[in-house]
Parts: C-alpha cells; sequence; structure tokens
C-alpha cells in the first residue's frame, strides 16, 4: 500500500513541475519583453483595465448582461430634450416626442429594454444605425 502512495505523490510533483513550467513559458513572454526584466507597457496597460471590466461585470451580473451589451449601449448617441416634453409609447419600453419650438425629435429608451442593432445604407452612400426594440 505504501508503494502506491510513493508513485502517486511522484506522480504529483511531476504533474506540478510541468503544470509550472507550461504556465512561466506560456506568460513569460506577455509579460517581459525579449527576454529582459523590461515589463511590456500593454501587459500592464490590460492589468490595469481588467479590474474595471471585472467590477463592472459584477455590478449587473444579477440583470444577466454581459460587459459587450453595456459598451454597445454606450456607443447611442445621447442628447437632453428640453424639460416639458410630453413622451408618448411607440413599443414597450421606447417613448418619442418633438419639441414643438425646434422641430427635433427624441426618443427615450428605458433602461433593460432590448435593442437589436442595425446598420444601414441610405440610397445617399451615408451609413447610419438603426436601434429596433425586440419583444
Amino acid at each position: 500500500m505504501k508503494k502506491k502512495h510513493k508513485y502517486k505523490l511522484y506522480f504529483l510533483i511531476l504533474a506540478s513541475l510541468i503544470f509550472s513550467y507550461t504556465t512561466v513559458s506560456f506568460i513569460t513572454p506577455r509579460v517581459f519583453i525579449r527576454n529582459t526584466p523590461k515589463l511590456n507597457p500593454d501587459f500592464v496597460a490590460s492589468i490595469r483595465k481588467s479590474p474595471v471590466a471585472v467590477f463592472a461585470y459584477i455590478a449587473n451580473i444579477n440583470e444577466g448582461a454581459t460587459l459587450k451589451d453595456h459598451l454597445e449601449t454606450a456607443k447611442i448617441p445621447r442628447a437632453n430634450p428640453p424639460p416639458g416634453l410630453n413622451f408618448l409609447p411607440i413599443a414597450k419600453g421606447v417613448y418619442a416626442a418633438e419639441d414643438p419650438e425646434s422641430g427635433k425629435r427624441f426618443v427615450k429608451i428605458e433602461k433593460g429594454t432590448k435593442l437589436q442593432i442595425n446598420t444601414v445604407t441610405l440610397p445617399d452612400g451615408s451609413t447610419t444605425k438603426v436601434y429596433v426594440p425586440i419583444e
């Protein structure tokens, strides 16, 4: 019985050595610049960004949202409508109003409304993004 225990221990030591070697050989070129003790600035920048991404994901984990969804939402152009506009529903979670003075139209999207983003090419050759509510 002691012989089996001894071989198991040797196997675990060998497996840990192989794991350690492959881990170090994989990580070292990304951390350091060409076998020098200088740190790779790209690696340092990615390390600085990673806690922000992790905290953003954890803060919204109950909603089931992903970081990609939040980044796409942040790209939607924002406008500040004048106070007193009467927003009317046009779809579930989407409301629209028109300013009588300037004629500008404003769209308000409630938080949690799922949108499909389509890129449309207009007849004049320009492209625009169209946000279509889902559900």
